[in-house]
């Protein structure tokens, strides 16, 4: 379609249908200025577009936002949940149970071993009679051989005598390390008692992991399993808001690695249009996501450097919110390059 102002009305703005009208001119006026409007109105989502290009390269942005540190707890054993103590918003201290869970193949097990454990033989009454006796018959040479060489020192007895009350005593006294070395267990029952032993407290801890605790003082935030759901190793049970400072994150294109460096400078424009000064506090570790709520049409990527930010001044009040969206702005490259 082609608009064209070189018409017999523009040509004659004060004739109309061969009658002269004094309106005419401003009629034409209005006429001229309502193609405008159609023509800008038309270019109006090229000009947007093409304005958030350009800004682009004069104004370098990122997504941020306000977070509460949260702290995830995980299972570190199989089991199915059988008690949940706790709820959403509950405070907890260090130490109280969370949630319990419940592996009857270990507890099968830990029986198992305790059983066997408990089955090894002890020394029964005969067993300890025939030890006595044969510690009286010792006892009653050992007095025998003392007496004998006190007679022999008055010669009142033979040294034949007392040499025979002296290998009497020794018989005796091998007959009780005999008999005693003979109650103790085998070398390989040594050795199976003691692996039998360590398993069972292998299990015990085991077992004492199925009870999870609060690692410090906390607020439930989020649970993430029911009763009676059967969870694996790593899976996460709760979510643990722990009383923490908030923190700022930035998503940072990767492609501007260079702004990511410890105490390089940046503003965060806050939702009531006021900007707060604000550094990069640590080398980035991480390359996240950006959450749905804080993506950008425009955005070539979906993902971005991770950056922990902190601000030069105390975080306001009123913005302490977990999850609230930022605009973080770096200086683009004429601004550094000044600086």
């Amino acid at each position: 379609m082609k608009v064209r102002f070189t018409s017999n009305k523009e040509r004659q703005p004060t004739v109309d249908n061969g009658i002269k009208v004094i309106y005419a001119p401003g009629k034409r006026i209005a006429f001229r200025l309502r193609w405008y409007l159609i023509l800008l109105l038309v270019a109006s989502p090229v000009l947007w577009f093409a304005g958030n290009m350009l800004s682009a390269f004069i104004v370098l942005d990122a997504p941020a936002r306000i977070i509460q540190p949260l702290t995830e707890v995980r299972a570190l054993e199989s089991g199915v949940v059988v008690d949940l103590p706790v709820e959403v918003g509950a405070s907890v201290a260090a130490g109280e149970l969370l949630m319990a869970l419940e592996n009857t193949a270990l507890l099968a097990q830990q029986q198992a071993i305790s059983d066997t454990l408990s089955s090894v033989p002890v020394a029964s009454s005969a067993v300890t009679a025939q030890q006595d006796i044969l510690q009286q018959q010792l006892n009653a040479a050992r007095q025998r051989t003392q007496e004998l060489q006190r007679l022999v020192r008055q010669g009142a007895a033979t040294r034949a005598e007392l040499t025979q009350s002296l290998e009497l005593l020794s018989r005796h006294q091998a007959a009780l390390v005999d008999f005693q070395r003979s109650l103790e267990p085998s070398r390989e029952q040594q050795l199976y008692l003691q692996r039998n032993q360590g398993e069972l407290q292998a299990l015990s801890k085991r077992i004492e992991r199925l009870q999870v605790r609060a690692p410090s003082d906390a607020r439930v935030r989020n649970i993430l399993v029911t009763e009676g759901e059967v969870v694996a190793p790593g899976t996460a049970l709760l979510q643990l808001q722990a009383d923490r400072p908030f923190e700022v994150q930035v998503f940072l294109d990767a492609k501007h690695r260079q702004l990511a460096q410890p105490g390089q400078r940046l503003k965060l424009q806050f939702p009531d249009g006021s900007w707060h000064d604000a550094m990069v506090s640590a080398e980035p570790s991480l390359v996240a996501r950006l959450p749905t709520e804080i993506r950008s049409p425009f955005m070539t990527s979906p993902v971005g450097l991770l950056l922990a930010v902190e601000t030069l001044e105390p975080l306001p009040k009123a913005w302490q919110l977990d999850n609230l969206p930022l605009q973080a702005r770096f200086p683009n490259k004429l601004q550094r390059w000044l600086q």
